[in-house]
């Protein structure tokens, strides 16, 4: 009885481990993917909103890649590298997960979600760009 058990929890502890590193999609709060993106010397960082929200203000260096555009994979496919992680985010997380699964589909490995997307980033009061006030135009 003894040992089927501790066959039962080895084999569990397997399938956990497996599963963490199959795993291609991390989400992280704020504070992990700022981290995460001050390690990496050349990131790949998406904005997947609109181009209005991200002419507004995005995540410095990040790139704009409207989710809802259907030509979302061929912009995928042509600007971003599969051999690096790719960090991506939206407004609140909802579209920057619904991405980071299609980017798992198209066989992208690496892949971080911002968790509350830039609204979590500027709680945490870290930098943004922002579009400069031309006044009326």
């Amino acid at each position: 009885m003894k040992i089927t058990y501790k066959i039962i929890i080895a084999f569990t502890l397997i399938l956990m481990t497996t599963n963490v590193y199959a795993q291609k999609i991390s989400s992280f709060d704020a504070e992990k993917f700022r981290f995460a993106l001050s390690e990496d010397e050349n990131p790949q960082i998406v904005d997947v909103r609109t181009k209005a929200e991200f002419d507004a203000e995005h995540i410095k260096g990040a790139i704009n890649i409207d989710i809802n555009k259907i030509d979302f994979q061929k912009k995928i496919a042509k600007k971003l590298s599969k051999d690096r992680i790719v960090y991506v985010y939206c407004h609140s997380g909802v579209r920057s997960l619904r991405a980071a699964e299609i980017l798992s589909n198209l066989d992208f490995t690496r892949i971080y979600n911002l968790n509350g997307g830039i609204e979590a980033w500027k709680k945490q009061g870290y930098p943004i760009k922002k579009r400069k006030d031309k006044g009326n135009l």
